[in-house]
């Protein structure tokens, strides 16, 4: 069985512990079992990243698996897995999009990223499925450090490899500089990042907000409503984050009801303030954590959330001279020339030669965001100050149709 167990089965384990939630009959719970990858799991249990030339997409939706078998049965050695395999590819096998995998598979030791950049980097359905798992987790423990993955992934990797003129899907989203996106065509491409695609494009509100008995959390600032019949609750935020960085909460309540209301505070929050009512709060949260309002709250209670934001560098674990620009939770990238239709689907492989030649920047040791500035003529658009060219920077997810450079050689210096 072990043997057989090489081959990409996909979600075997999670839907056979799904039937057996819905029926109670152990027989389905035994099946799922069947199908743990041990060489693939014992290791992760022990804390080792034994990662190395495995197909990634084979391997999340297994960890996916061992999640759901601890949700249902409390074994404690399938949660050392989920939480060990998240904490490992988040960390030391990610892009500064949230994303992982090039060409498909893991091929360095962690921390090796470098020289990982190609045209076939970060798999969609590699991003599709670290945000069901980061779902389970979260379930287990609502800590925020999942919420800023999550939320990185639905900015970076999620919005913007669909096209908005035919709907058509990404496969991978390229972070070799110079290139461009692909997309499948219409009527002949049905990759596995076209189902995966469309499901998350229908959930997209899926993680807005989380509840237990007493509590909520709201972890994505999205326009979006919630109702909640069970406490006679209905939340309505409203704001256009990320042009806008807040967020205004209303509640309406058919009676008043004690809560514990908690609004995620992101990694890349530099300060912030609350209003509640109009009256500011004094108190505030740090970064990566939730602000807890815990009160009586009744119809016609405002709560407004701004959260500043800034720029900042996420460099490559292995080369600190390899850099992304961020603003707030938004990669950034150079935008170049656009190309032709004919090379934006998914029957042309772009080759080493199409590549475009991307300057390298030169900037300041001591302020490495001081080369980018904020173009205020429109929202989320920033300039290249000091360099050989002039060039605009704009969030990863916008550009549709243009070459583009995530990841930039800087050389810095004292200036």
């Amino acid at each position: 069985m072990q043997r057989i167990l090489g081959t990409e089965y996909g979600g075997m384990g999670e839907v056979l512990s799904n039937l057996y939630a819905v029926t109670g009959k152990p027989y389905y719970l035994h099946v799922a079992q069947r199908f743990d990858k041990k060489w693939f799991f014992d290791p992760l249990a022990s804390h080792r990243d034994e990662l190395k030339g495995l197909h990634v997409n084979t391997h999340i939706p297994q960890v996916i698996a061992a999640a759901r078998y601890y949700e249902l049965t409390g074994d404690r050695y399938y949660r050392d897995i989920a939480e060990y395999f998240w904490d490992e590819v988040v960390s030391e096998r990610s892009y500064c999009t949230g994303g992982t995998s090039n060409h498909e598979s893991w091929n360095t030791d962690p921390g090796k990223l470098a020289n990982e950049l190609s045209t076939s980097t970060t798999e969609d359905c590699c991003a599709y499925n670290m945000m069901k798992l980061t779902r389970h987790l979260f379930g287990w423990s609502p800590d925020a450090r999942y919420m800023d993955y999550y939320e990185r992934l639905v900015f970076n990797h999620r919005l913007g490899t669909i096209n908005p003129e035919d709907g058509t899907m990404m496969y991978y989203l390229p972070l070799a500089s110079g290139y461009w996106k692909t997309f499948g065509k219409p009527y002949d491409s049905l990759w596995c990042c076209t189902g995966t695609g469309s499901e998350e494009y229908a959930k997209l509100t899926d993680t807005i907000y989380f509840h237990d008995d007493d509590s909520l959390y709201v972890n994505l600032y999205i326009d979006s409503n919630l109702e909640w019949p069970e406490k006679g609750l209905h939340i309505k935020q409203e704001t256009r984050f990320p042009e806008q960085p807040g967020t205004t909460i209303t509640i309406s309540a058919k009676n008043p009801q004690q809560l514990e209301l908690n609004l995620r505070i992101p990694y890349w929050a530099q300060g912030g303030s609350v209003k509640l009512n109009g009256a500011a709060l004094q108190a505030f949260s740090s970064p990566s954590s939730y602000l807890t309002l815990n009160r009586v709250w009744k119809s016609g209670d405002r709560i407004e959330l701004s959260l500043p934001m800034s720029l900042h560098v996420d460099s490559m674990p292995d080369d600190q001279s390899m850099q992304a620009m961020m603003y707030g939770p938004l990669v950034l990238a150079g935008r170049f020339d656009s190309v032709s239709k004919e090379m934006l689907y998914g029957d042309y492989e772009p080759k080493p030669d199409d590549q475009y030649k991307v300057p390298e920047i030169v900037a300041d040791a001591n302020k490495p965001t001081a080369w980018v500035e904020v173009d205020n003529r429109q929202p989320l658009t920033f300039s290249a100050l000091g360099q050989s060219k002039p060039m605009s920077l704009l969030p990863l997810y916008q550009i549709i149709s243009q070459r583009y450079a995530v990841y930039w050689k800087v050389n810095t210096k004292p200036v």
